[in-house]
Protein backbone atom coordinates (compact mmCIF):
# COMPACT_ATOMS: atom_id res chain seq x y z
CA UNK A 1 0.00 0.00 0.00
CA UNK A 2 1.22 3.50 -0.79
CA UNK A 3 1.93 5.99 1.94
CA UNK A 4 0.15 9.28 1.57
CA UNK A 5 1.92 12.32 2.92
CA UNK A 6 -0.70 14.94 2.08
CA UNK A 7 1.66 17.12 0.05
CA UNK A 8 0.01 16.30 -3.26
CA UNK A 9 -3.05 18.31 -4.22
CA UNK A 10 -4.34 15.41 -6.32
CA UNK A 11 -5.45 12.18 -4.70
CA UNK A 12 -4.53 10.22 -7.83
CA UNK A 13 -0.94 11.51 -7.66
CA UNK A 14 -0.82 10.77 -3.94
CA UNK A 15 -1.89 7.20 -4.65
CA UNK A 16 0.75 6.85 -7.34
CA UNK A 17 -1.52 6.36 -10.35
CA UNK A 18 0.40 6.65 -13.61
CA UNK A 19 -2.61 8.32 -15.27
CA UNK A 20 -3.06 10.84 -12.43
CA UNK A 21 -3.24 13.90 -14.69
CA UNK A 22 -5.97 12.39 -16.84
CA UNK A 23 -7.97 11.20 -13.82
CA UNK A 24 -7.71 14.65 -12.26
CA UNK A 25 -8.92 16.32 -15.46
CA UNK A 26 -11.90 13.96 -15.67
CA UNK A 27 -12.71 14.54 -12.00
CA UNK A 28 -12.65 18.31 -12.54
CA UNK A 29 -15.17 18.02 -15.40
CA UNK A 30 -17.42 15.83 -13.26
CA UNK A 31 -17.15 18.25 -10.32
CA UNK A 32 -18.32 21.11 -12.56
CA UNK A 33 -21.37 19.11 -13.55
CA UNK A 34 -22.03 18.28 -9.89
CA UNK A 35 -21.76 21.94 -8.93
CA UNK A 36 -24.35 22.90 -11.55
CA UNK A 37 -26.69 20.29 -10.10
CA UNK A 38 -26.05 21.29 -6.48
CA UNK A 39 -26.68 24.97 -7.15
CA UNK A 40 -29.90 24.22 -9.01
CA UNK A 41 -28.64 25.68 -12.28
CA UNK A 42 -29.51 22.37 -13.95
CA UNK A 43 -31.66 19.41 -13.07
CA UNK A 44 -30.33 15.89 -13.57
CA UNK A 45 -32.75 15.49 -16.45
CA UNK A 46 -31.46 18.65 -18.16
CA UNK A 47 -27.82 17.74 -17.56
CA UNK A 48 -28.28 14.21 -18.90
CA UNK A 49 -30.02 15.54 -22.01
CA UNK A 50 -27.36 18.19 -22.68
CA UNK A 51 -24.59 15.64 -22.20
CA UNK A 52 -26.29 13.07 -24.39
CA UNK A 53 -26.43 10.57 -21.51
CA UNK A 54 -29.15 8.61 -19.82
CA UNK A 55 -29.86 9.59 -16.22
CA UNK A 56 -28.39 6.24 -15.17
CA UNK A 57 -25.13 7.01 -17.02
CA UNK A 58 -25.01 10.47 -15.46
CA UNK A 59 -25.58 9.00 -11.99
CA UNK A 60 -22.71 6.57 -12.53
CA UNK A 61 -20.37 9.35 -13.63
CA UNK A 62 -21.38 11.51 -10.68
CA UNK A 63 -20.71 8.61 -8.31
CA UNK A 64 -17.14 8.38 -9.59
CA UNK A 65 -17.48 5.67 -12.21
CA UNK A 66 -15.75 7.51 -15.03
CA UNK A 67 -12.47 5.59 -15.33
CA UNK A 68 -13.47 4.20 -18.75
CA UNK A 69 -14.24 7.66 -20.14
CA UNK A 70 -11.43 9.62 -21.71
CA UNK A 71 -10.81 13.32 -21.17
CA UNK A 72 -11.46 13.75 -24.89
CA UNK A 73 -14.88 12.09 -24.54
CA UNK A 74 -15.85 14.24 -21.56
CA UNK A 75 -14.65 17.32 -23.47
CA UNK A 76 -16.90 16.40 -26.39
CA UNK A 77 -20.00 16.93 -24.26
CA UNK A 78 -21.89 20.08 -25.22
CA UNK A 79 -20.94 23.10 -23.18
CA UNK A 80 -22.97 23.47 -20.04
CA UNK A 81 -23.59 26.92 -18.54
CA UNK A 82 -20.83 27.34 -15.96
CA UNK A 83 -20.18 30.40 -13.93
Amino acid sequence: MNEIDGSNSCVYEALGYSEAGEMRAKAEHVMKIGLLLETGRLSKTEAAQRLGLSQEELDEILSGKFRDLTVAKISEYPNLPIG
